[in-house]
C-alpha cells in the first residue's frame, strides 16, 4: 500500500540524516584530533626528546580520535538500520513492500 511504502521511505531518508550527521561528528572529531595532535607536536619545538615524547603522545591522540569517530559512524549506522528495519516490520503488517 502506499501508506506502507511512505512508512518505509520516511524510515529511509531518517536513516539518511543519522548517517549524515554521524559522519559530520565523526569528521568533527578526527579534526580536532588532529589539530590537539599538531598542536602538542608544535610545542616539542627542536628539543629531540621532547620530539619523541610528543610524537608518541600525538599518535596516541590521532588514535583514540579515529577510534571514536569510528565507533559514532558504527553506532549511527545500526541506529539507522534498526530504524528502517522497524519502519519494514510496521509496513509488513499494513500491507506493503
Amino acid at each position: 500500500s502506499a501508506e506502507a511504502a511512505k512508512l518505509v521511505q520516511d524510515a529511509e531518508q531518517k536513516a539518511a540524516a543519522i548517517r549524515k550527521d554521524a559522519q559530520t561528528l565523526a569528521d568533527k572529531v578526527k579534526k580536532e584530533g588532529d589539530r590537539q595532535a599538531d598542536s602538542l607536536t608544535a610545542k616539542a619545538g627542536s628539543n629531540p626528546l621532547l620530539q619523541i615524547g610528543a610524537k608518541a603522545a600525538a599518535d596516541k591522540l590521532r588514535k583514540t580520535a579515529n577510534d571514536k569517530a569510528a565507533a559514532i559512524v558504527r553506532e549511527a549506522d545500526q541506529r539507522a538500520d534498526s530504524l528502517v528495519a522497524a519502519a519494514r516490520q510496521q509496513a509488513a503488517k499494513i500491507g506493503g513492500p
